[in-house]
């Protein structure tokens, strides 16, 4: 499949803007692993409402013939989800439940119903032609563990639950539920983008294998100097960014490749920037490690080790020249 990523909320805190794009890769990533063909498009942090936990809700998963609304949630360990039942984690007997104090599967349950109930008003306006006035039959409700269920868990959903067709699923596991569900008419990808961007308010992040935009503007940059070359600037997004010779990124990481600098490890440094308080931290990967003279203090050779560096520092990468600086 396809993977066609939204967004709708930005979060408002580095660290949950990290954890938003880390996810969202790992799901495209997982997608595009999948047989099925055709587009799957993935929404998170939707609104469908104004109070709690209409909110919140977490992502909306949608395919032409499958709508899915999400709960991530991250388990310590197994679980134990009887039917019916309380669920406890296994290895303290507490009960597992939402900062609201209701079960899980009552909280996916209500906001599937919102997400369920705003697709069913709007389709005659989005031109979905059905005599049925609710076309939106069969919309999955899941909670889904990130990044998956622990194992040994012991999950048993009842039979009404089943026929109210909630789930309980892994994060890498959602689009072979999408694949395999019906909600009970046929969208076009056109309509798909309708409902996302305009019935729920998002915007498209990534397509085409690429984000399309950052959620938040870089507040620091490298001026780079590689020999023969010109000096060039590279931004600093939230999170970690490697720089190195190697060309392509691997996985979910950011990257900045040095060329023309055969004394450059592959993945030479490791930059990890914050936004709350600003700050950049250092650590050195390499094989001849990094030279790095603070603005007002002496050089300092380190390899294999973390520094905190202020704006103005110079880095020293093999023959590459490389000042951290404001944007």
């Amino acid at each position: 499949m396809q993977p066609r990523i939204y967004v709708g909320h930005t979060p408002d805190t580095t660290d949950e803007r990290i954890l938003l794009r880390e996810r969202a890769l790992m799901l495209a990533n997982a997608v595009r692993r999948s047989p099925t063909e055709g587009i799957c498009a993935i929404a998170f942090n939707m609104t469908v409402g104004t109070e709690s936990p209409l909110t919140g809700i977490d992502l909306i998963v949608m395919r032409t013939t499958a709508v899915i609304v999400g709960a991530l949630r991250t388990f310590a360990g197994p679980i134990d989800a009887p039917p019916g039942g309380v669920w406890r984690d296994r290895a303290s007997g507490q009960p597992i439940l939402e900062a609201d104090g209701s079960h899980p599967l009552h909280r996916i349950r209500v906001q599937r119903d919102a997400v369920q109930l705003s697709l069913n008003t709007a389709a005659a306006r989005l031109g979905l032609d059905s005599a049925d006035p609710r076309p939106f039959r069969r919309v999955i409700g899941a909670i889904v563990g990130v990044p998956a269920i622990p194992a040994d868990s012991r999950i048993s959903l009842d039979v009404d639950d089943h026929r109210d067709h909630l789930k309980v699923c892994s994060f890498e596991e959602l689009p072979g539920v999408a694949a395999l569900a019906h909600s009970g008419l046929v969208m076009s990808t056109e309509i798909i983008h309708t409902i996302l961007a305009d019935l729920f308010g998002c915007r498209l992040w990534y397509d085409d294998g690429r984000l399309l935009f950052e959620l938040a503007p870089p507040r620091f940059q490298l001026r780079i100097t590689a020999p023969g070359r010109a000096p060039v600037t590279a931004p600093l997004y939230e999170g970690e960014t490697v720089v190195g010779r190697r060309q392509s990124a691997q996985g979910i990481e950011r990257r900045i490749t040095l060329s023309n600098d055969e004394l450059v490890s592959s993945d030479h440094l490791h930059i990890v920037c914050h936004a709350d308080p600003a700050s950049v931290m250092i650590r050195d990967t390499s094989k001849n490690g990094v030279w790095v003279t603070p603005p007002d203090g002496p050089i300092e050779h380190i390899r294999h080790a973390e520094r905190t560096i202020p704006v103005g520092t110079r880095l020293r990468l093999g023959m590459t020249d490389i000042i951290l600086e404001h944007v």
